[in-house]
This record gives structure tokens, C-alpha cells and sequence, in this order.
């Protein structure tokens, strides 16, 4: 498996921060339940292994009670594209 982008990797971080400032820590289930995001598909957003889609990201946020800027702003740079023309 490829290694996490640096970008991946700090939004999976802001993400997993976000969750467990709610009070009580909330699960990866909860956020899931929440957010009708399955709750294994967060945990590899989690991590850094993929890269959420904005409409699911938005849920994440809007579940979580939190700005979707909040997540993204100052991201590292994301990962080159393939070159199309290749």
C-alpha cells in the first residue's frame, strides 16, 4: 500500500482531533452514525489511506459541529496528479 500523502495525513489528523475534543471522546462508530459516513471508511480517513470526497467531508465537519475550513486551511500541498498526457 502506498504511504500516506503529508495532506491525507494532516487532514486525518485535524479530523481525529475534532472527534476527540467532543465531550464525551466520541467513537469512530458515533461519528459514523452522525455523520452516515461508515465508521471504517473515518478511521481510514483517520490514517491518512484515502482521501475523503468534499460532500463527505462536509458531513464529517457538519456532524462534528465544526467549520469544514477547519479541517482544510493550511494544508500541506496534496500530491501531484498523474499527468494525463502520459
Amino acid at each position: 500500500m502506498p504511504q500516506p500523502s503529508d495532506f491525507a495525513r494532516a487532514f486525518g489528523e485535524r479530523l481525529r482531533a475534532a472527534r476527540l475534543a467532543k465531550t464525551p471522546k466520541w467513537s469512530l462508530e458515533r461519528l459514523g452514525r452522525r455523520s452516515r459516513v461508515h465508521w471504517s471508511y473515518i478511521g481510514q480517513v483517520e490514517r491518512g489511506e484515502v482521501n475523503p470526497s468534499l460532500l463527505i467531508a462536509g458531513r464529517l465537519a457538519h456532524a462534528l459541529e465544526v467549520d469544514l475550513g477547519s479541517l482544510t486551511t493550511a494544508l500541506p500541498a496534496p500530491p501531484p496528479g498523474k499527468d494525463p498526457d502520459e
